[in-house]
C-alpha cells in the first residue's frame, strides 16, 4: 500500500465503524488486508492511515470515506431488541449481514419519504395502538376490520395474496421490505424508533404464507412500539413474542370463523384430534396459511393434542421446510420490486415520469442498472 499519502483521521470513528459492523479487528484485518498490529496503530491514533488503506477501511466496513473523515462518531440508532430464542451466549449479538439489512431497511424508508415528498404526497401517519395488557385476540380482530383483510380472501394465488397484505400494512403508514436475512436465525424485524415504522421481513426461498405470517406478527411489535429481531419461535417464554404470534395467528385466522368451518364441526362432533393433513392443507389454503399454523390455533381451541402438534411441528418446521421446490435464477428486477414492494417502486417511477428525478436517480433509488429498469416496469405493471 502506498504509504506516502496519509489522511488525518478520528481513531475514535475508525473503532466505531469497525464495532458497527461487528467485526473483530482480526476478522477486519482479513477484509481489509491490513494487519492487525497496523490496525490497532490506526485505531489508538499513533499512525494514520495511508489514502488507500482508508479505501480499503471504507470497503471493508461499508461507510463511506466522508463518514470515515467526521471529526467524531456520529450518533447512530441501535439495532431493534434482541427477541430470538437462543442461548445467552448468542443474544444480542448479530452477524454483519443482520446489520446491513437493518441498515438498508433504514435507508429504503428515508428513500421512500424522499420520493413522497418529490411528488408532494404525506407519508401515512401510522396512528394505530396496542397495548400488551389488550389480549391480542381482541386486537387482531380490530386491525383485521380495519384493513378489510376479508376482501383478500378472493385472491387464490399465496404470493399474490402476500402482496396485497404488505399493501394494505403499508397503506397504514409503515414502510414494509423483503431483505436477504441468511444469518442469525431471523425470520423478521421491526423498527419503531424510525421516521416511520419499518418491517423487514426475511426474503430469501421462505414461502409466501410463511412471509405473511412474519408481516403481522412485526406488525404486533409496531402497534405495541416495541421493536424487535425475531425468530418467531414457538417455544418463546417472552410475552411480545407470545403476543405478536397470537395477533398474527389471530388476525390471519379468525377463530369465530375457523370454529364454523363445516371440516372443523366434523371432526368436533367425532371428538378426532388427529388431523389429516390434507384436511389442514384445505384450511390453510383459505386462510394463506400453513398447515402447522391451523394445526396450532387447533391446539389453542384444545382440537388437537399436544403430542400431535410437537409431532408435526418436529416434522414441518425442519430447516428445509417450507423451501421454494423449484427456485429461480436470479432475476434482478423482480428482486428489486419483491425487495422494496410495488408501492415504493411505483413511487419511484411516478416520480421519474413526472420530471421530479432523472433516469440516474430512478436506478439509484431501485437499486438496479439502467438496462434493467425497462423490465422493472414491465413487472411492476403485471
Amino acid at each position: 500500500m502506498n504509504d506516502n499519502i496519509h489522511i488525518n483521521v478520528s481513531y475514535e470513528v475508525l473503532v466505531w465503524a469497525r464495532e458497527s459492523l461487528a467485526l473483530t479487528r482480526n476478522q477486519a484485518a482479513e477484509k481489509t488486508e491490513i494487519s492487525v498490529k497496523r490496525l490497532l496503530q490506526l485505531e489508538t491514533g499513533e499512525k494514520q492511515p495511508a489514502l488507500e488503506e482508508l479505501k480499503a477501511i471504507s470497503k471493508a466496513y461499508k461507510r463511506t470515506i466522508a463518514t470515515l473523515l467526521l471529526n467524531s462518531p456520529p450518533k447512530e440508532k441501535p439495532l431493534p431488541t434482541d427477541r430470538r430464542t437462543l442461548d445467552s451466549k448468542d443474544f444480542g449479538n448479530f452477524s454483519e449481514k443482520t446489520i446491513m439489512a437493518v441498515r438498508k431497511a433504514r435507508a429504503l424508508a428515508l428513500s421512500s419519504v424522499e420520493l413522497r415528498e418529490e411528488l408532494g404526497l404525506d407519508f401515512p401517519k401510522f396512528n394505530l395502538f396496542a397495548s400488551i395488557k389488550e389480549p391480542c385476540g381482541n386486537a387482531a380482530r380490530r386491525i383485521h376490520s380495519h384493513l378489510q383483510l376479508d376482501e383478500i380472501r378472493d385472491i387464490s394465488n399465496v404470493q399474490h395474496a402476500l402482496e396485497a397484505y404488505i399493501e394494505r400494512v403499508e397503506s397504514l403508514g409503515v414502510a414494509v421490505f423483503q431483505l436477504s436475512l441468511t444469518q442469525d436465525r431471523l425470520r423478521g424485524f421491526s423498527i419503531t424508533d424510525d421516521l416511520v415504522p419499518i418491517i423487514g421481513i426475511k426474503r430469501g426461498n421462505e414461502q409466501a404464507h410463511s412471509k405473511t405470517f412474519t408481516l403481522f406478527h412485526e406488525l404486533g411489535h409496531v402497534l405495541l412500539r416495541e421493536s424487535g429481531m425475531c425468530d418467531l419461535s414457538d417455544k418463546t417464554n417472552l410475552e411480545i413474542e407470545q403476543w405478536c404470534n397470537g395477533f398474527s395467528a389471530e388476525i390471519l385466522v379468525p377463530s369465530a370463523e375457523l370454529l364454523q368451518m363445516p371440516i372443523v364441526l366434523e371432526y368436533q362432533r367425532n371428538d378426532q384430534k388427529i388431523w389429516a393433513k390434507k384436511d389442514l392443507v384445505e384450511i390453510a389454503n383459505h386462510f394463506h396459511v400453513g398447515p402447522l399454523s391451523i394445526l396450532r390455533c387447533l391446539l389453542d381451541k384444545n382440537l388437537t393434542t399436544q403430542a400431535f402438534y410437537k409431532e408435526k411441528h418436529t416434522t414441518w418446521n425442519k430447516p428445509q421446510f417450507g423451501k421454494s421446490k423449484n427456485p429461480e435464477g436470479r432475476n434482478l428486477a423482480r428482486e428489486a420490486i419483491a425487495e422494496k414492494g410495488k408501492t415504493y417502486v411505483g413511487l419511484a417511477f411516478n416520480a421519474y415520469d413526472q420530471n421530479r428525478i432523472n433516469i440516474k436517480d430512478l436506478s439509484d433509488f431501485l437499486g438496479v442498472k439502467l438496462s434493467c429498469i425497462p423490465k422493472t416496469r414491465q413487472l411492476l405493471s403485471a
